[in-house]
């Protein structure tokens, strides 16, 4: 107790004495549990994770918010019964402080700002990287995810401030580039990215060579439409296609997980061989999207897990299910057909051991709640003609036609025609297709149900990017280019893998045919509001004349009508108010429309 009462007495001693020696050295803070600009980078695995949030941050705009992948525009919105015709495209209640573009915006920003902070302690010159690759490979992760940032700024909002490094003091006289200027700065960044980066992903995830050669086809062609479809500009997004195509060419057979008999693992009693399924269904199985699981065609992938969201939460889940299935089990019989308890053919009665989870089963998408449904335009009009026998649109891939579900009805097991609904209500904007790469077409899709999931979300991975976008990439400039016979080659090899009877001419082909290929075969997938922004006023039209409260549906059998003004000033997102507002040492301009 005594050599404890002396080792306090000096402890305080000590300190006092250093009080009294020098008051301003007590008083100033000395941040060791804090992360500042001065104590961030001072090993290789901060540096890592800062590149390992540039994942982290893309990902919720891929998964969790669907506003990049089409609200809005000619692909989907919200239905009818949730808003009354008021969704994404009633433009007239868009505005320069509209929250989804704004949100898009600050995104794009905040994900070159992340990469500006990765670059700072990437050149920190104390580091040692104990792997000269590893560094290299870092590089273009960074380069790779601030190149990105600004090609996407620049296809939805034009010229903007071009940041290249990170600020520690407050600017606020930042200026406007131009358009081509913002493509130009995210092509030198992509370059720089594809020189680093491995030919494929070093783990699973991790972008490679193939997604930068993908985004660089993309800032060309994007840059050529600005200047008149410029031939050199052209011709260089499809030597990048090129590249992109030798590194990861399509899936044309089955492969994977549930495409060999006896095969594979058996989950929530389902086997994982699937009798029925496709190619084009194998590319959307749980364990079949990372190249390092056989498949060429995936350029990059958001990984998901279930043991890792189990145990940790966070984003890495797939919210599909639930916001883009259909809510079946409101739809209504017309009253010609109601015979039972139930109201419509999948709300009652039903055998939970046929059918598990009974009115939010697989079979019906699991649980929707239909916050998203697709356009007429992408469930009818894409498929019109010569699709009958396109896998894309086969009932593994797309659940058209539902049986009933009501065991007591005499028509139970038997095929519901639509004019056996109930057209008078609203209820029927519940009821649209399912497709299967959104929600799972059985419980082995369905990871969480013995934790008491409720079929809402998937988490398996996703894709970013794939080949095929490449090849539609590729198309469309071919098809700006004047050769047209190379654009109708790439549409036919989609074509092909999709097994279409009939191959298409030159006589097909326009920009709009090329669109309506990305719906048949990136539904869901692709940034649709990049693709027809990046088109200008072709994209603009094709909103115009598909978007659901502009155009009538005819799906819903002529429930509602057209309410809502097409667009007719604009072709750019605003530039968000704030940042006009705040920037108060200089002007930035806003776009014009707004």
């Amino acid at each position: 107790m005594k050599a404890k009462k002396y080792i306090q007495i000096l402890a305080l001693t000590a300190t006092m004495g250093m009080v009294s020696c020098d008051d301003n050295a007590f008083l100033t803070e000395d941040a060791r549990t804090v992360y500042t600009t001065e104590n961030s980078y001072e090993t290789v695995d901060q540096v890592k994770a800062c590149i390992t949030n540039l994942y982290v941050h893309i990902r919720y705009w891929y998964q969790i918010d669907s506003f990049l992948k089409g609200l809005g525009t000619d692909v989907m919105d919200t239905p009818y019964f949730r808003c009354t015709g008021n969704g994404y495209c009633n433009f007239s209640s868009w505005s320069s402080s509209y929250g989804s573009t704004k949100n898009i915006f600050d995104a794009m920003y905040q994900l070159a700002n992340y990469a500006n902070q990765a670059l700072e302690g990437y050149n920190t010159e104390s580091l040692t990287w104990d792997d000269e690759t590893e560094k290299q490979e870092a590089y273009g992760e960074i380069m790779f995810f601030r190149g990105y940032a600004y090609l996407t700024l620049g296809e939805l909002f034009g010229g903007v401030p071009l940041v290249d490094q990170f600020y520690e003091e407050l600017k606020l006289d930042f200026t406007r580039s131009t358009r081509a200027e913002t493509y130009e700065f995210a092509i030198a960044d992509l370059k720089a990215a594809a020189e680093n980066l491995p030919s494929y992903p070093s783990e699973a995830g991790r972008v490679a060579k193939g997604a930068a050669y993908h985004f660089l086809a993309e800032a060309y062609l994007a840059l050529a439409i600005i200047n008149n479809n410029n031939s050199s500009y052209l011709s260089q997004a499809i030597d990048y296609a090129d590249q992109v195509m030798a590194l990861h060419p399509l899936m044309t057979e089955r492969f994977g997980t549930r495409a060999t008999v006896g095969g594979g693992t058996t989950k929530n009693g389902i086997a994982a061989y699937y009798e029925d399924g496709d190619v084009f269904f194998d590319l959307f199985q749980e364990g079949n999207y990372d190249y390092s699981e056989g498949n060429t065609e995936a350029l990059w992938t958001l990984e998901n897990d279930y043991t890792v969201y189990h145990a940790y939460g966070g984003n890495n889940y797939v919210p599909t299910p639930r916001n883009m299935s259909p809510v079946l089990r409101d739809v209504r019989w017309s009253s010609a057909y109601t015979e039972t308890s139930a109201n419509g053919p999948w709300s009652g009665n039903i055998d939970t051991d046929l059918y598990p989870g009974g009115n939010v089963c697989a079979y019906v998408g699991g649980r929707g709640v239909a916050n998203i449904s697709p356009t007429s335009y992408v469930i009818e009009e894409v498929w019109e003609g010569d699709y009958a026998d396109d896998i894309r649109n086969s009932a593994a891939n797309i659940r058209r036609n539902f049986v009933c579900m009501d065991a007591q009805h005499s028509l139970y097991g038997e095929t519901v025609p639509y004019e056996y609904l109930d057209y008078s209500s609203q209820t029927i904007t519940e009821f649209f297709p399912i497709w299967t790469k959104v929600a799972p077409i059985d419980d082995w899709g369905y990871d969480d149900l013995e934790d008491g999931g409720n079929r809402s979300n998937m988490y398996c991975d996703q894709y970013a990017c794939r080949s095929a976008e490449t090849l539609l990439l590729r198309a469309e400039a071919n098809l700006r280019a004047g050769n047209t016979s190379a654009a109708v080659e790439d549409i036919n090899e989609l074509r092909n893998r999709a097994q279409c009877s009939k191959l298409i001419t030159s006589s097909d082909l326009s920009l709009q045919f090329i669109l309506d290929e990305r719906v048949r075969e990136l539904y869901g997938e692709e940034r649709r509001w990049v693709t027809l922004l990046r088109m200008g006023e072709d994209g603009i039209e094709s909103i115009n004349n598909h978007a659901m409260y502009i155009a009538d549906q005819s799906f819903w059998g002529g429930y509602f009508t057209s309410s809502q003004d097409p667009i007719s000033d604009w072709t750019l997102f605003p530039i968000p108010q704030a940042v006009i507002d705040s920037n108060t040492g200089a002007t930035i301009e806003q776009n014009p429309g707004w």
